[in-house]
């Protein structure tokens, strides 16, 4: 299943099973127990930049974030929106997988073209 991570997509293969094997190393608790809102407040928490120094999150993180928000609420796109007052609005969409797939070939040809400058 193909995923939007604000400005990234992800294939994601069978994102229930990716949580219920990795949600040990992502430190989210049992997934069975998280609610929908709980999820996705913690995908919010591992994703957004704090007063600590920013590290990069690796892709295969990325990936088990990505797959926690689809088990638990469905969509397939979350974007985080930077707020006025400093804090980032959470947007879940469950965008068309034509847009998606359209939006993943035109930003590996973006990438294509940076490399080649």
């Amino acid at each position: 299943m193909l995923f939007l991570l604000n400005d990234r997509v992800m294939d994601i293969e069978t994102p229930e099973a990716r949580v219920l094997g990795r949600w040990r190393d992502m430190g989210c608790g049992d997934p069975r127990q998280l609610r929908a809102h709980e999820a996705v407040e913690f995908v919010k928490a591992k994703l957004t930049p704090s007063d600590r120094v920013d590290v990069p999150v690796d892709d295969e993180t990325l990936k088990d974030l990505a797959a926690l928000v689809i088990s638990k609420t469905g969509a397939n796109s979350l974007i985080l929106k930077p707020t006025p007052a400093g804090d980032f609005e959470l947007r879940l969409q469950d965008v068309p997988p034509l847009v998606l797939e359209t939006y993943r070939r035109g930003a590996a040809n973006d990438q294509d073209q940076r490399r080649r400058a």
